[in-house]
């Protein structure tokens, strides 16, 4: 029996034996996992890109894999160790020291019990972008690697212009400007069949203080009237904007161009005399038939149709002599009372009075009213309200202080519409003033610059900075002297073209001029008391 229970107590022995030595064995290994020596971090080779206001994961893993909830992770911008972006310590994120910009806005969701300490940030900003440390620390040992961020921000759609290019041959400068990107983005003409336009162009970059990049370019090319351009602003495949433009110059619009001028004149006159041919015949008729009553009607009738054709003769002399200039005489004879009368003259021609018909089109010669409820508190306009000149403001005024300009009272939408602005007279000569067109409720306040993006088209003047039209940057008008200046609004086509009256020649054309509703917009300056006025 003894012998016995000595061979079960001997087996019972053993067996715990075994089993002591398996724990020794399996143990150690399990609660060595998470306490590596030494170790090593895993991330991107190249940048993480992403856009401005969306989420970001920055990478970074552990290796070997191992849990590292029991080890503290810093992430922080490689310029500041203590200015922390997260700091995860004693198993949870710590609130202090974290720079307060990354407050709510930073997790670890990669799954620490892998091995995983990426960064996850939220609600990404320009100023978020640059390097990034992440560092992961043991009690033995301590690892940290860098990861770069760069934000992408879309700019604005490109603003295409086109003006005659220096040295005439033929040639137009077609300019394209888009700011607000953020890196620096790439730009490149195509023609319509997509092939990239190397030859004659420049392009510009400049960056703002908030590090947001505007890129222009110039590019010499011959006009079409079938070959568009394209001008792509771009920073990857994916994130672009795209504007297109046919390059021509807009010449002044002229009452009747080319080899329609005498077919026009000729129609003009047969309507003119029209009513003179149809009395006459009816005259005639009348006689033959009523014999001695012919004497009496037709003194009633010759003193009805001298009456009406005697009534407008310089009108009717001044239509056709319109139709043979420009759209400078024509809107300077209405200046002057006589285009008034038009219409009457020539009833069989469509708004005579306001349009003159060429072969494709219509163009409206407005005569422009100044609306004086919407002057600066500065600015005086005259009883005709066609006048406007600059007074010296109050102090109460400046404290209210807006764009010094008046609006017009009417507006457009559509159809082409020309006026004119005298802003020299005789000798005078004005220190400042621009013209041009705004869209409808712009802001006002001078904290928002006069640009196409804030709605506002305009040419202005300077005495010591010249002539320049508000493009961004702006771009220089070449011209020795302008006494008047012509506006030509094409709403159907988003258009709008400035002339020097005086030469008949073009200064420049807004090809982008989109809105609802345009109203044109006088300043007379403020450093002189010197009108301008609508003519």
């Amino acid at each position: 029996m003894f012998t016995t229970v000595g061979n079960r107590g001997t087996m019972h022995l053993g067996l715990c034996l075994r089993v002591l030595i398996l724990a020794a064995l399996t143990v150690p290994i399990r609660a060595a996992q998470p306490a590596q020596e030494t170790f090593t971090l895993t991330v991107p080779d190249g940048p993480t890109s992403t856009l401005s206001g969306s989420s970001v994961s920055l990478l970074c893993q552990v290796s070997p894999l191992f849990n590292v909830e029991p080890l503290e992770v810093r992430w922080y911008r490689s310029s500041n160790f203590h200015s922390l972006a997260l700091l995860y310590k004693y198993h949870k994120i710590q609130e202090a020291p974290v720079d307060p910009q990354y407050s709510g806005r930073v997790s670890l969701t990669g799954g620490m019990e892998r091995g995983n300490v990426s960064l996850t940030l939220e609600r990404v900003t320009l100023e978020d972008k640059g390097e990034y440390v992440c560092q992961v620390t043991s009690k033995q040992w301590y690892e940290k690697a860098s990861v770069f961020l760069t934000v992408n921000v879309t700019g604005s759609e490109p603003v295409l212009s086109v003006a005659e290019a220096r040295g005439g041959g033929g040639q137009v400068n077609v300019t394209c400007s888009s700011a607000g990107w953020s890196p620096q983005p790439k730009l490149i003409w195509t023609n319509k069949e997509g092939t990239e336009i190397r030859n004659g162009q420049e392009v510009l970059n400049t960056s703002d203080p908030q590090g947001l990049v505007s890129v222009s370019s110039w590019l010499l090319y011959a006009p079409s009237y079938s070959d568009w351009l394209a001008c792509t602003v771009s920073l990857s495949e994916e994130v672009k904007r795209e504007s297109r433009i046919l390059p021509l110059i807009y010449t002044a619009p002229t009452a009747v161009p080319g080899v329609y001028k005498e077919a026009y004149i000729l129609i003009l006159v047969l309507l003119v005399l029209s009513p003179v041919i149809i009395c006459a015949l009816c005259s005639v008729i009348l006689w033959k038939r009523r014999g001695s009553m012919w004497s009496s009607s037709r003194k009633s009738r010759n003193s009805s149709d001298q009456t009406e054709l005697g009534q407008r003769p310089t009108e009717t002399k001044n239509l056709i002599e319109g139709a043979e200039n420009t759209v400078k005489t024509l809107t300077r004879q209405r200046a002057a009372g006589k285009g008034g009368n038009l219409k009457e003259t020539n009833n069989s021609i469509e708004g005579a009075e306001t349009t003159v018909k060429t072969p494709t089109e219509y163009i409206a010669f407005e005569n422009i009213i100044l609306d004086e409820k919407t002057a600066h508190p500065a600015i005086r306009v005259n009883q005709e309200k066609q006048r406007a000149h600059y007074i010296k403001e109050k102090d109460t005024e400046k404290r209210f202080r807006m764009h010094l300009h008046v609006f017009s009272q009417e507006s457009f939408s559509s159809g082409r519409h020309y006026w004119e602005v005298k802003v020299k007279d005789g000798t005078t000569e004005k220190l400042s003033w621009y013209v041009g067109v705004a869209r409808e409720n712009v802001e006002r306040r001078p904290i928002v610059p006069l640009t196409p993006q804030n709605g506002f088209w305009i040419l202005s003047f300077d005495k010591e900075k010249g002539f320049h039209v508000n493009t961004d940057p702006q771009s220089p008008i070449t011209v020795a002297e302008l006494t008047i200046v012509g506006v030509f609004l094409d709403c159907d086509r988003h258009t709008l073209s400035f002339y020097n009256v005086d030469t008949e020649s073009l200064l420049y054309t807004f090809t982008d001029v989109k809105t609802f509703n345009y109203f044109p917009v006088f300043s007379p300056g403020q450093r002189d008391i010197f009108t301008i006025r609508i003519i």
